[in-house]
C-alpha cells in the first residue's frame, strides 16, 4: 500500500504542551492523529466507496507479492549519441575500408555484361 506523508503547520508551543500531555497517556501525537483521520474517513466517505478502495488496497500487497521473486531486468547500457557529422564521417570511411580490405584480399575482378576490368 502506497501512503502519503502530511504536513501540516501547527504552533510548536501547542504541540510541546500537546506532547508532554499525550506522553502521561502512553500515547504519541502520530497515533492519534491517525486515528481521527481513520474516524473522518469512515465519517465522510460512503461505505461503498470505502469498499472499493479496501479491495484495492488489498490487491496491492498480492500483486508486489507475485512480483517479488522476478528479477528485475538489468539496465541497459545507452550507446553515446553521435553528431550528425560524425555519423557522416563514419558512412563516408565504411566504403574506404571495405575497398582497403578488398585491395588487401588480392587484386579483385569486377564484370559487367561485355568488359572485363582487373585491378
Amino acid at each position: 500500500m502506497s501512503t502519503t506523508e502530511l504536513k501540516i503547520p501547527f504552533p510548536s508551543e501547542r504541540l510541546d504542551a500537546l506532547r508532554f500531555f499525550i506522553e502521561k497517556k502512553e500515547q504519541n501525537v502520530e497515533q492519534e492523529l491517525m486515528d481521527y483521520l481513520n474516524k473522518t474517513y469512515e465519517r465522510l466517505v460512503p461505505a461503498n466507496v470505502r469498499e472499493y478502495v479496501e479491495s484495492r488496497l488489498e490487491q496491492e500487497p498480492s500483486q508486489e507479492q507475485a512480483t517479488e521473486p522476478q528479477q528485475p531486468p538489468a539496465p541497459r547500457e545507452r550507446q553515446p549519441r553521435t553528431s550528425r557529422r560524425q555519423r557522416e564521417q563514419a558512412t563516408a570511411e565504411a566504403p574506404l575500408f571495405q575497398e582497403a580490405q578488398s585491395e588487401a584480399e588480392g587484386p579483385a575482378e569486377e564484370e559487367t555484361p561485355g568488359i572485363t576490368m582487373s585491378m
